[in-house]
C-alpha cells in the first residue's frame, strides 16, 4: 500500500477498484463506504474479533474454496467463525 497501514480508505478502494481486487477487512467503515457508494467494488468483511494470525490463516484456508466461489459472483461477503455468509 501507498502509505503502508496509513493509506487512507478512499485509497484502497480506488486501488481495489482500477486493479479488480477484493478488499479485504475488519473495519466496518468499508461495509458503509460499500452499501452506500458501491466502494470497494468487492468485499470480504472479517468478523471474527480479534483472533491470531495463525488463526485467520487457518480460517482463510479452510474457507479458501468456498470464499472464491462466492466472491465470483457476489460483491459482499463475510467470514466469521462459524464460515462464510454471502450478503450482496
Amino acid at each position: 500500500m501507498p502509505d503502508r497501514n496509513l493509506t487512507a480508505d478512499a485509497t484502497l478502494c480506488r486501488i481495489a477498484a482500477t486493479e479488480n481486487r477484493v478488499l479485504i477487512t475488519k473495519d466496518a467503515d468499508f461495509v458503509v463506504s460499500f452499501l452506500v457508494r458501491g466502494l470497494p467494488p468487492k468485499l470480504l468483511f472479517v468478523t471474527t474479533g480479534n483472533i491470531s494470525n495463525d488463526e485467520l490463516l487457518a480460517l482463510f484456508r479452510g474457507n479458501l474454496a468456498a470464499l472464491t466461489a462466492a466472491l465470483a459472483v457476489h460483491a459482499f461477503v463475510e467470514i466469521d467463525h462459524t464460515g462464510i455468509t454471502v450478503r450482496m
